[in-house]
């Protein structure tokens, strides 16, 4: 069966783009994501373990994978690969603790390491920039 890539049913269906984000439940989380739960512009679909993440992969037309930074580096590598086999050309941003270095693994692949922690609004512009809407005006983002 073939799947369509990253961005394909959006731009068919008008549908915004999907953000998948692994993440463990917190509210230091919560707090980090608020930003992005409130644009009207994103479609987010936060799982919590690896098996949620391959099912929205597979199940959904993705368009950016955030996984937060209490994710262990296996499982960033995990997701990566599974994203790459799923939805080719997907990328993933990868929440960090400061100071730790990227994998071996993850170099040359469709990856973005961001540094933790990082405030909530710029975690939405690099969104953004991840996705191309960066063009948007701005009247079309919904702030509060």
């Amino acid at each position: 069966m073939n799947r369509l890539k990253s961005g394909d049913k959006t731009e068919a269906t008008g549908q915004p783009p999907s953000l998948l984000v692994l993440a463990q439940p917190s509210a230091e989380t919560d707090d980090l994501l608020e930003t992005l739960v409130r644009r009207s512009d994103l479609v987010l679909l936060r799982v919590a373990n690896l098996s949620a993440a391959e099912i929205a992969l597979r199940d959904v037309a993705v368009s950016l994978v955030l996984v937060c930074a209490e994710t262990e580096a296996e499982s960033v590598t995990a997701v990566l690969e599974r994203t790459e086999q799923l939805r080719p050309g997907t990328p993933v941003l990868a929440l960090r603790p400061r100071g730790g270095e990227p994998l071996a693994v993850w170099k040359g692949r469709t990856i973005g390491i961001l540094q933790s922690p990082i405030l909530p609004d710029v975690l939405s512009r690099t969104v953004d920039v991840a996705l191309g809407l960066g063009k948007l005006p701005r009247a079309t983002l919904r702030r509060k």
